[in-house]
């Protein structure tokens, strides 16, 4: 079915020459074999996961390496290149922030802090906002976590539990980890132990609780997550806060509406805090802003990285004044938190994407992509759960004809045979792929993509 990503063993491809795609020699690429094993050498085998592709340059949406290969790039490098990779005005503003002679200030007082802080609380939806800044979104799904502890525990003690989804992701830290519970809830992490609890995630194509054309808006599915955690004694007097991803990067299918309306209700009812995870799905991806735009509900906290800058590492929290005031001086801070490069990115970055309204982009350019993607659906119908997703935050749900399973080998190889005709995308190992591109792609490169996953489709079933 392709090229492998465990094995190192260059593979024929045949010449691809496109205005954007460009594969001249065997993937992986023979010379750059030695480099690969010296990686897997001194890096753990977690890091051997995507194609083996050895980057060395990344701009607007193409990918090249230096052996005169060229890709378009459906990842967005993990979804972080919203603006695109190596925009000029972001290139630009790192280097006059480096020229500053200022690089690191840790908590101490800086002005591009204040600028990227004072535009993050603008683009709020949260009344009396406040923010804090780090690097990793992992981080911010930590001090997230802390502050609806915190705030549960100001109300009663015990009141310290987490909600959140079995099949969310929102970090490789420990809570980010509890929170989480991708891709099996039951892995090395005892929740209970610790006052995390999850319900499944409202998905509608693999509807948990029966058939979804019971229960359109979901919620139904709300009152039976209750009353699954109330058999196993959770009550809302131990449950300090949720949460979720808006819209979850393995589904890219919102929460419904009414899930989420009552998820609302019942944790105003029971002063319970909400935190939507926007670092993957935030910051225009979905054709929206933020994620929760979708949804119908205003958090209470967000979570925001990855596009923030579309290059440097710059997370966020932003929330409710009363509740970001709680911890005191020395209680909640980053090493490298606002660092004055970074932070010069980010604020290029959210500049760029307003001034090419990239958000509108997403939406119109989302809805060509997945009308396409889902003729391709259409032509094999037996092969694919769903085609779906808002803007430029698509899924191919792929499955087995006969069992109906997630069709895992089936995508990868359908991925992995992408990369051999010029077209970068994840290998998931969960039965799907994602097309994510940086937003700015131009929509003829977009349009010969999709196409090469239709082809790359066909022959992989062949």
């Amino acid at each position: 079915m392709g090229i492998s990503v465990s094995h190192l063993r260059p593979n024929p491809t045949e010449r691809v020459e496109t205005r954007w795609r460009r594969i001249v020699t065997p993937i992986p690429v023979p010379e750059s074999i030695p480099i690969l094993e010296r990686l897997r050498a001194v890096e753990p085998r977690s890091m051997s996961g995507m194609p083996p592709v050895l980057w060395d340059q990344a701009e607007g949406f193409l990918v090249r390496d230096s052996y005169g290969n060229q890709w378009i790039d459906l990842t967005s490098s993990i979804i972080v290149a919203n603006s695109g990779h190596s925009h000029p005005k972001i290139r630009k503003a790192i280097r006059r922030a480096t020229d500053q002679k200022l690089l690191n200030t840790y908590a101490f007082p800086q002005e591009p802090r204040l600028k990227l802080l004072e535009k993050l609380v603008s683009l709020s939806p949260i009344e009396d906002s406040k923010a804090i800044l780090f690097c990793a979104g992992t981080e911010a799904t930590e001090c997230a976590i802390m502050l609806m502890r915190r705030h549960g525990r100001r109300i009663h003690p015990d009141k310290v539990g987490i909600l959140s989804f079995a099949d969310g992701f929102h970090g490789r830290t420990l809570a980010a980890g509890l929170a989480a519970g991708s891709p099996h809830p039951d892995d090395w992490i005892s929740r209970d132990r610790v006052h995390h609890y999850q319900i499944p995630f409202p998905y509608g194509p693999r509807w948990p609780w029966g058939d979804v054309k019971d229960d359109p808006t979901g919620e139904k599915a709300f009152h039976t997550c209750l009353e699954s955690l109330e058999q196993r004694g959770i009550t809302p007097d131990r449950i300090a806060g949720f949460i979720g991803e808006s819209l979850p990067g393995w589904a890219t299918w919102p929460i419904p509406e009414g899930f989420a309306r009552r998820l609302a209700e019942w944790a105003r009812e029971n002063q319970i805090l909400i935190c939507f995870d926007e670092i993957q799905c935030g910051c225009g991806r979905t054709g929206k802003f933020f994620g929760f735009e979708h949804v119908g509900v205003t958090p209470d906290l967000i979570t925001l990285g990855k596009g923030l800058t579309s290059s440097m590492p710059v997370s966020a929290v932003i929330g409710r004044g009363s509740i970001m005031d709680d911890p005191p001086p020395g209680d909640m801070s980053s090493t490298h938190g606002g660092n004055p490069v970074c932070t010069a990115a980010a604020l290029a970055n959210l500049e760029v994407m307003e001034e090419e309204k990239l958000v509108e982009a997403s939406a119109r350019k989302g809805a060509i992509a997945l009308e396409l993607l889902r003729g391709l659906q259409n032509r094999y119908p037996d092969h694919f759960l769903s085609v779906h997703g808002p803007g430029l935050f698509i899924s191919m749900q792929m499955r087995d004809p006969d069992s109906g399973e997630p069709a895992v080998e089936l995508a990868d190889a359908v991925a992995l045979e992408c990369v051999r005709r010029g077209v970068l995308m994840f290998t998931t190992g969960r039965g799907m792929l994602k097309f994510t591109p940086p937003l700015m792609i131009d929509p003829q490169a977009m349009i010969e993509a999709a196409e090469t996953i239709g082809e790359s489709f066909a022959a992989c079933l062949k």
